[in-house]
């Protein structure tokens, strides 16, 4: 027990942040203790304790809350901190929030144009920033962002002058001059004098008209070896739209994904088995591919389904040991009979009566999935469930599709993250018996194939 008396309210509650012996319950000790800890008070007197920055008005006013309903336990303990509870101190002057709004353009120490925007948090403005990066495909060092002095840092460029602009002036930013102004009625006239991009076919490939240099740039860099199929396909990535152009394909699911417009679309399992939808997505491809697992494999349907996918792949010259990568852990199946010789937290208990067949194919799944996990540039497909797995953050690859199938085929759990992720991809696919509805994320509507 901490022996020397606070001099402070900070260094007080973390005398009660550190000392296992405040939160015991007095009647476990065989004592009648009117004090009885609560486990939402420990989370809060961790957090405050831990706190990187001087603490604010607020939180220093909770902490005094917080003190004085134990005081009983620090005085049990030989520790009266009545008169600094009565006459806090703390360690630190308060921080002080500012609320203002601002948003500015300057040139730092090395000649770079740049945008800054302070704001308190706000939940909008942050989607809407993280909507600009992700959708307008911004490398991560074009925006930074400053947790300590609550800033975001831009690099200027037509892209981020002309909606951050637009952000500002929705949510009041006071604007330090009128250059950013200017810059964004600048761009906005270019904008109106530039024609909405178009696409053609001449001699057997894809030709734009009327595109800005640097998507005929990009074009040429990235596009122009790819067959035309692959051409088409990509076309709705830059919102131009397919209509009248006819390009043929050895497969129907490639045609009709490449001259399809939308990015979410419905394969009914009906009317295309496995294997022509993986002739398709090769004869496209859409690799690497994620595909997100819904619940727990170890139902047989589940079980089946996944070997049937896998025999697909196989059959179609994806190696399955080597070129599929595992963001999770299929549990280890054991049968009821063995259960004591097994951590029954990591592993699936089967009746007795399963097949050997069964529990085999299971057991097969179980030891892949702690094997294949790295992911790299021969990496074909991409299995998660509820998260973005570490080893495809680390690898930095980009993952053109996902084909939600697995789990019932209808939608994709995981975290906001993961749902982000296969939002944003060029291609999200459903294969299943009955059309998903399109609740599970954004209001985009997913059509059928």
């Amino acid at each position: 027990m901490h022996s020397d008396m606070p001099k402070t309210i900070n260094e007080a509650l973390k005398i009660l942040a550190y000392n296992d012996y405040f939160w015991v319950n007095s009647s476990m000790l065989g004592n009648i203790g009117v004090i009885k800890p609560h486990p939402k008070d420990y989370e809060t007197v961790r957090s405050l304790a831990e706190s990187q920055y001087p603490w604010t008005e607020k939180q220093a006013r909770l902490a005094l809350v917080i003190l004085k309903r134990y005081l009983t336990k620090f005085q049990a303990n030989g520790m009266d901190i009545k008169k600094l509870l009565d006459k806090p101190k703390y360690d630190d002057e308060f921080r002080v929030i500012s609320f203002d709004k601002l948003i500015e353009k300057y040139v730092d120490e090395d000649n770079v144009t740049k945008i800054e925007m302070r704001f308190p948090y706000n939940k909008k403005v942050i989607q809407l920033i993280r909507c600009m990066k992700d959708r307008r495909d911004l490398p991560g060092m074009y925006a930074v962002y400053d947790g300590e002095k609550k800033k975001w840092t831009f690099l200027h460029t037509d892209v981020t002058a002309y909606y951050l602009t637009l952000i500002a002036v929705r949510y009041d930013f006071k604007f330090t001059d009128d250059s950013l102004l200017n810059d964004y009625e600048q761009i906005k006239k270019e904008i109106a004098g530039h024609r909405k991009p178009t696409a053609s076919l001449i001699a057997g490939e894809i030709v734009l008209r009327d595109a800005a240099e640097s998507l005929q740039d990009y074009w040429q860099q990235n596009m122009k070896n790819k067959s035309a199929l692959e051409q088409v396909d990509s076309l709705k990535n830059f919102y131009i739209s397919t209509t009248h152009i006819d390009v043929p394909a050895q497969t129907m699911i490639g045609k009709k994904i490449a001259h399809n417009n939308y990015h979410k679309l419905w394969i009914d399992s009906k009317a295309f088995n496995k294997k022509e939808v993986v002739k398709g997505l090769i004869e496209l491809n859409c690799f690497p591919l994620i595909m997100p697992v819904s619940g727990d494999i170890h139902m047989e349907d589940d079980v089946k389904n996944f070997w049937e996918w896998m025999n697909a792949f196989k059959d179609n010259g994806i190696d399955i040991l080597n070129e599929c990568s595992w963001g999770f852990d299929v549990k280890e199946p054991i049968y009821k009979k063995d259960i004591d010789r097994h951590n029954s937290d990591r592993t699936y208990l089967l009746d007795n009566q399963k097949s050997e067949e069964f529990f085999e194919n299971l057991y097969e799944l179980h030891q892949m999935s702690k094997q294949f996990k790295l992911i790299n540039n021969e990496t074909k497909i991409i299995f998660v469930r509820n998260r973005i797995p570490r080893a495809l953050i680390k690898s930095k690859i980009k993952p053109k599709a996902s084909l939600v199938a697995l789990g019932g085929g209808y939608y994709a759990t995981g975290t906001d993250n993961l749902k982000r992720l296969l939002e944003n991809l060029p291609k999200k696919l459903y294969y299943s018996d009955h059309q998903p509805s399109s609740w599970d994320w954004h209001d985009h509507i997913i059509i059928k194939l």
